[in-house]
């Protein structure tokens, strides 16, 4: 059985967190990476969420793909290729 969904009342810590993954990656993966965006409830002001910080990280070219996981796996990111949840790749 899984864990039960937790939703918090909004958080204004919330898009610090953000800035201090998206700081994370950017000093990771550099020029590797066209975008970053923070996704999800998280990023909805004032919105009741499951307080996980949703990251989309956008790349224009996906013959570096193998690049990118090995940097996310770099900074204690865990890549799951056959993960049956489509959503959560890399966590």
């Amino acid at each position: 059985m899984k864990d039960p969904v937790i939703i918090e009342p909004y958080n204004d810590s919330w898009p610090k967190w953000y800035n201090e993954i998206r700081c994370q990656i950017v000093s990771e993966l550099g020029s590797t990476i066209q975008r970053i965006d923070h996704i999800g409830s998280t990023a909805v002001v004032g919105l009741a969420a499951k307080p996980i910080i949703d990251v989309q990280i956008s790349v224009s070219d996906l013959d570096n793909i193998e690049e990118v996981i090995s940097g996310l796996k770099e900074i204690g990111y865990e890549y799951r290729k056959d993960n049956p949840d489509l959503t959560e790749s890399i966590s």
